[in-house]
C-alpha cells in the first residue's frame, strides 16, 4: 500500500497543489450553490425571470469548473511525496499491540521537540515515518525511523540514548542497544531489547548437574537461555574478561564440562596452572603449550586426511570425528613468556594460526581466553581475525571501546554500561538476527 509523506501546516506556511485545489474547488462548489439558488429563485420570480437563462449558464459553468478543480485536487493529492516503505517481518496479534503502543510514543513531539527528526519546509514540517517491530517472545525488536535527509542528527554520539529515553516508564524493561542504517539508506533501524529479564542459567549444583543441560545436537553449547553457540557453523571463540569477571567459570566450570558431557575431547592449556588444567590434563608450562598447539595440528591433518579419503568435504559426514575443544587460557602470560624465545614465539604463532584457520573444517574448536583483547595480550593477528566472529567479553572488557574495537570491528561505540560479575555482551553471528551484533549476556552461576 502506498504511503505520503505527512506535512503539519503552521500558518506562515505555503500550501501545496492539492490543498490549493481543494480549497477553489470549495470556493467554487460554494458559488454553484449560490448561482443554482439565485436561478431557481429567478425562475419563480415575476420581475427576474428573463435573467433566468444567464443565471442558467453561469450554474453550467461553475458545475463544469468545480468538476474539474476535484478532478485536479484528486491528481494532486495522489500525487504527492510518497515515503519509502520498509518491509519488516510478520509479527503475531500480540506483538503486534505491542509495537502500536511503542510506535505511538513517538508522536508528534517526541520526533520533532526532542529527536529533532522533523524538516522545516515551505509547507510546514514534514514527518519521517515509523515503523516498530518487535519479536514474538517480546524480548527483542526495532525502531525504524525514515532517513528524510536526518541521518546527521541520527548519528550523534548519546542518540540511542534519546530513543531508548522515549521508551522509559512502561517500556522502562526495553533499551536501545545498536543502530544501524538499511541497505538502501532509507531507514534508520535502532535495535532494542529487554535488558531488564536475565537470562542467564542458574545452576544448583546440589540439586542439578550440567547433564539437564546438554544439548540433543553434540555441536550445540547452550551459554544461555537466549544464546546457543553453534560450533559446527561458527569453529572458534574469544572470551575476554579481567581477572575475577568470570570467565573461568564460564569456561572452565561450565563449558569444558558440558562439553566433555556431549561427547566432546576436551584440552584445556593455559599459562597459569589451576584446576581446569588439572582437571583437564592441560598443559600450563610456555613449552608444552605450544607443543600442545603443534601437535593438534598433526591431529588435525590427520583428520583432513581421513575426510579427503572418504571423499567428504567436512568432518560432520564422519560420525567417528568427535569435536575437539582446545582451550588456550592466559594468552596475554604465554605472549610475555615467549618474548623471551623469539623461535618458540614463532612456532606458536604458527600453530595457532594453522589451527584458527584450518581446524573448523577437522572439528577442532579453538577457544582464545585472554584478560585483555590487545596486540600484545591476544592472538596473532590472522588468528585473531579467525575468532571474531564469535566474542564473550565480561565486566570492565566489555565496557572498553578500545578492546571492542580490536575484536568487534564496526561496534566499538556502544553504550557504557556498568557491567557486574558475568555480565558484558556477546556477539556470535551464527546464532541467529539478535546476536549478529553485541547484546547484553551473562554467563552461568553457580549457586
Amino acid at each position: 500500500m502506498r504511503k505520503y509523506r505527512r506535512i503539519n501546516r503552521s500558518k506562515d506556511s505555503s500550501h501545496q497543489s492539492y490543498q490549493l485545489s481543494l480549497i477553489a474547488f470549495g470556493l467554487f462548489s460554494l458559488l454553484t450553490g449560490f448561482s443554482f439558488f439565485t436561478f431557481t429563485s429567478c425562475q419563480n420570480s415575476r420581475f427576474f425571470s428573463s435573467l433566468s437563462g444567464l443565471f442558467r449558464n453561469i450554474t453550467i459553468l461553475f458545475v463544469v469548473i468545480s468538476l474539474v478543480l476535484f478532478v485536479i485536487s484528486v491528481i494532486t493529492f495522489f500525487h504527492r511525496e510518497l515515503v519509502t516503505t520498509l518491509e519488516i517481518p510478520s509479527m503475531s496479534s500480540k506483538a503486534k499491540r505491542l509495537s502500536r503502543k511503542i510506535k505511538s510514543l513517538f508522536n508528534d513531539k517526541q520526533i520533532s521537540d526532542v529527536l529533532k527528526l522533523s524538516n522545516l519546509t515551505r509547507f510546514g514540517d514534514e514527518f519521517p515515518f515509523v515503523y516498530v517491530w518487535i519479536s514474538d517472545d517480546f524480548n527483542f525488536g526495532y525502531i525504524a525511523i525514515e532517513n528524510i535527509a536526518t541521518y546527521d542528527r541520527m548519528d550523534r554520539d548519546k542518540y540511542e540514548q534519546k530513543v531508548s529515553g522515549i521508551l522509559g516508564g512502561k517500556y522502562k524493561r526495553f533499551a536501545v542497544i545498536s543502530s544501524e542504517l538499511t541497505s538502501n539508506d532509507s531507514y534508520m533501524l535502532f535495535h532494542f531489547e529487554d535488558t531488564l529479564t536475565s537470562y542467564k542459567l542458574i545452576i544448583n549444583e546440589k540439586e542439578d548437574t550440567l547433564s539437564s543441560y546438554v544439548s540433543k545436537d553434540p555441536h550445540a553449547i547452550l551459554l544461555s537461555k537466549d544464546l546457543i553457540w553453534h560450533a559446527e557453523m561458527t569453529p572458534h571463540l574469544s572470551v575476554i574478561a579481567r581477572t575475577r569477571a568470570g570467565k573461568s567459570v564460564l569456561c572452565g566450570r561450565y563449558m569444558a564440562e558440558l562439553m566433555r558431557l556431549q561427547g566432546w575431547t576436551v584440552d584445556y592449556n593455559s599459562a597459569k596452572f589451576d584446576r581446569y588444567v588439572k582437571e583437564f590434563n592441560g598443559k600450563s608450562e610456555p613449552l608444552e603449550v605450544v607443543e600442545r598447539a603443534e601437535y593438534w595440528c598433526e591431529v588435525m591433518l590427520e583428520r583432513l586426511n581421513e575426510i579427503n579419503e572418504a571423499g567428504q568435504e567436512k568432518y560432520l559426514d564422519l560420525p567417528d570425528l568427535v569435536d575437539i575443544a582446545l582451550f588456550f587460557d592466559e594468552i596475554g602470560n604465554l605472549n610475555a613468556a615467549l618474548e623471551l624465545d623469539k623461535s618458540l614465539k614463532k612456532r606458536w604463532e604458527v600453530a595457532i594460526n594453522k589451527l584458527t584457520a584450518t581446524g573448523g573444517a577437522a572439528g577442532i574448536h579453538v577457544i582464545a581466553i585472554s584478560q585483555f583483547a590487545t596486540k600484545e595480550a591476544f592472538l596473532p593477528s590472522l588468528a585473531r581475525v579467525n575468532c571474531s566472529d564469535a566474542v564473550i567479553m565480561l565486566a570492565g572488557a566489555a565496557d572498553s571501546a578500545d578492546e571492542r574495537r580490536f575484536l568487534m570491528s564496526g561496534f566499538a561505540d556502544l553504550p557504557k554500561r556498568n557491567y557486574k560479575v558475568g555480565q558484558g555482551v556477546a556477539r556470535i553471528i551464527t546464532s541467529g538476527k539478535k546476536w549478529e551484533t553485541p547484546h547484553f549476556f551473562e554467563a552461568p552461576r553457580f549457586i
